[in-house]
């Protein structure tokens, strides 16, 4: 999908550790609903994500503070926000982590650039990259 003109895109991949062997709907995942997805009120698998292990909620919890400390930064710019969740277990990770050098279980990349490895409970992560997207907004031309 090509953006409107005058849309600036932004994507941000979020590199963590996430159960593969867990399916889900392909309209729903624990992110859509806090950032208000078309249909995610409708399918039957939300009202099981609470039932998912501690360590899956936290995973996304971590993708939400991050999503929403994005969107206060680009709060009214004309931006389009993609957001991608990768499981560095498997292979699209793995060729991540050897291409971003990315040596622990959580990384933050915005356009194909790392802004933020390590420690994903130390708060650090959300000011960080919702810095870098603000710098971001600020350099490129209108």
């Amino acid at each position: 999908m090509a953006a409107e003109k005058g849309t600036r895109v932004i994507r941000i991949t979020i590199l963590d550790v996430y159960p593969t062997q867990l399916g889900h709907c392909p309209h729903y995942n624990l992110i859509s609903s806090q950032m208000m997805t078309a249909g995610s009120e409708f399918c039957e698998l939300s009202s099981q994500a609470l039932e998912y292990p501690d360590e899956v909620l936290s995973s996304h919890s971590r993708a939400i503070k991050i999503l929403e400390a994005v969107r206060r930064e680009v709060q009214g710019v004309p931006v389009r926000v993609e957001v991608e969740m990768v499981e560095l277990l498997s292979p699209k990770g793995f060729i991540s982590s050897l291409r971003h050098r990315i040596r622990s279980n959580f990384a933050v990349l915005v356009n194909g650039k790392k802004v933020y490895e390590g420690k994903p409970d130390d708060g650090q992560v959300e000011e960080t990259v919702a810095s870098y997207v603000k710098e971001l907004l600020n350099s490129q031309p209108r």
